[in-house]
């Protein structure tokens, strides 16, 4: 099930895909979603059968709505993590350096806080920083965060787990290249941006996918001007969503509304291929993610 906020008419409404038409989930369920977005994960697992129940009989058309625009769809962003999960990522980036995978990575999952300002929906245009002359995306895909929980082992992270969507990462990596050489980072060549996909694919269909070594079998994609750039699946990540998120509650609270990504999939980016020749991004380029089930990405870049 695909969950999405977006703009209308009637102000912001959670919507639900169903076939190829967007429903208004409170006028389906008569029972508008709480105030408190960070309560929404509660009341929507609380009502989620209900509500597949009334979609596979049929939703009433009155309940269809047209948006004129789409919000990010994690209610209440709180927290986000960026991990560094893909093996072939972090080999390809450090073999640019010369240098080859630390040994400390196969010990423990590492990740940095992204901020949250400077998120931005699918659709919406991004503002080339002035700042850089190198921008990169990077195609990643995250978990959301639905029930609190500290210390969670990994056989219980999927109970905690809302959904996933798909997220670029933008980077400045002339900005980066300056970070990283003083040790602590990165930051500007991040948080100017960070786009979440249109929707909110949920965690029951996910699982599904999970392979016999607990590994999300699901493959992802980038194009740029709707020519095909990177390509993977998330049955690669050497350290897996139940790793990352046990390893992030520990000794610490994980809450509703934190977002978990996981790192750039291998060869999900410009700077992984640079030695091929190929440019950075420009304005004028439309970058564009998709996947097996976790909805889409889409965003023009300007000047």
């Amino acid at each position: 099930m695909k969950l999405y906020r977006v703009v209308t008419d009637e102000g912001i409404k959670s919507a639900v895909e169903h076939g190829d038409t967007l429903y208004d989930i409170g006028a389906i369920l008569e029972s508008e979603p709480p105030d408190d977005s960070r309560s929404f994960y509660g009341w929507f697992s609380s009502n989620q059968q209900r509500l597949l129940k009334e979609l596979k009989s049929g939703p009433d058309q009155e309940a269809s709505i047209t948006p004129n625009s789409y919000q990010i769809p994690v209610h209440g962003l709180n927290q986000i993590r960026d991990f560094y999960a893909f093996e072939t990522h972090v080999r390809n980036s450090r073999a640019l350096r010369n240098q080859e995978v630390p040994k400390e990575w196969y010990e423990v999952p590492a990740y940095y806080y992204s901020g949250t300002s400077g998120v931005i929906p699918s659709g919406r245009n991004l503002k080339y920083p002035r700042f850089s002359k190198e921008l990169d995306y990077e195609l990643e895909v995250a978990a959301v965060i639905g029930r609190e929980g500290r210390d969670i082992p990994r056989g219980e992270v999927w109970n905690h787990i809302f959904g996933f969507l798909l997220v670029s990462d933008w980077s400045a990596r002339d900005q980066q290249r300056k970070e990283m050489a003083i040790g602590l980072g990165p930051s500007k060549s991040k948080d100017f941006a960070t786009t979440f996909g249109y929707s909110i694919t949920t965690s029951d269909e996910i699982k599904a996918k999970l392979n016999s070594d607990g590994r999300i079998v699901e493959t992802v994609w980038a194009n740029i001007n709707g020519k095909e750039y990177s390509r993977g699946n998330l049955q690669d990540m050497y350290w897996t969503f139940q790793d990352i998120i046990s390893w992030a509650s520990t000794d610490c609270t994980l809450k509703p509304g934190d977002v978990i990504m996981s790192g750039t999939v291998g060869n999900g980016c410009i700077l992984e291929r640079s030695k091929s020749g190929m440019d950075w991004l420009k304005p004028g380029d439309t970058v564009e993610f998709g996947s097996d089930s976790m909805g889409q990405l889409k965003t023009e870049i300007v000047e």
